[in-house]
């Protein structure tokens, strides 16, 4: 259950990591350019870099994250890939455990957390359903048990 929660927050907390050619302003300017300064050219292309173990490849379009973006372990298997639009998470992002089993789905618009999230344990086993509607909690949120059944729900209203 604790690997279960620690996957949850990672799902939940996970963030960009920046590189050292981000500028005072947050823009990636080209290599080639001082980063000290904003006179530099904002850079086009995928940006890979290690960060406490993890490695990163993301899309920058004029300085800024946008487009696929995909998170590795330190051996090298696949952690977790989505899309950044205009600097935001966007769309459909998927978490793996080590051994490549999704343990989680989510979704974003603009950055705010949407529609229905998937939490699955070390197996494949779906665990937790949640909703979100505009970065809010919403609807049903079911936790399933270990052997499959309904653990416990919880309706969220909107207001």
């Amino acid at each position: 259950m604790k690997k279960l929660v620690v996957i949850v927050l990672s799902v939940l907390i996970t963030g960009v990591t920046n590189a050292q050619i981000q500028n005072e302003k947050g823009l990636y300017i080209d290599t080639n350019s001082d980063p000290q300064l904003f006179s530099g050219k904002l850079f086009n292309g995928v940006i890979s870099e290690v960060k406490n173990g993890v490695k990163t490849d993301f899309t920058v379009k004029e300085g800024v994250i946008d487009g696929e973006a995909t998170y590795y372990y330190a051996s090298g298997n696949k952690m977790e890939t989505g899309t950044f639009k205009n600097g935001q998470k966007d769309q459909k992002w998927t978490r793996y455990n080590e051994n490549g089993t999704i343990s989680a789905i989510a979704f974003y618009n603009a950055g705010k957390k949407t529609g229905t999230w998937l939490v699955y344990d070390e197996t494949g086993k779906k665990r937790f359903e949640m909703n979100y509607n505009n970065g809010e909690k919403t609807g049903v949120w079911t936790n399933w048990d270990e052997s499959g059944a309904v653990a416990s729900t919880k309706t969220y209203n909107p207001n």
